[in-house]
């Protein structure tokens, strides 16, 4: 089983989701660690502690022939953003490996 990874608000969080980061503070203390199930109690928390979002993890039920799909039109839009950037600094060169792989998730 693939799964896939979702960055949401906070308030769209419901009971039985996954975490698939770890969820911190504002001091980097860790709240919830990944691979942890939310409870009712936990989003309750997190919210206390203004939270803001929070990354979980699902079942991918796509095709290998729709991911192949997703993963080139997230590829040339990606590039599309990026087509007079010089991707041959660093900086640029990091920061579009970090739009491509958090659109691809």
């Amino acid at each position: 089983m693939q799964t896939r990874t979702h960055y949401l608000p906070i308030e769209n969080a419901t009971v039985d989701m996954v975490l698939a980061e770890p969820v911190k503070d504002g001091f980097q203390r860790v709240l919830l660690p990944s691979g942890s199930t939310l409870t009712a109690e936990n989003i309750q928390q997190l919210q206390a502690h203004a939270v803001e979002f929070i990354c979980v993890s699902y079942e991918d039920r796509r095709t290998p022939e729709e991911i192949a799909v997703h993963s080139a039109e997230t590829a040339r839009s990606v590039m599309n953003i990026f087509a007079s950037a010089d991707l041959s600094n660093p900086v640029m060169a990091a920061l579009f490996n970090q739009v491509l792989m958090y659109r691809s998730a």
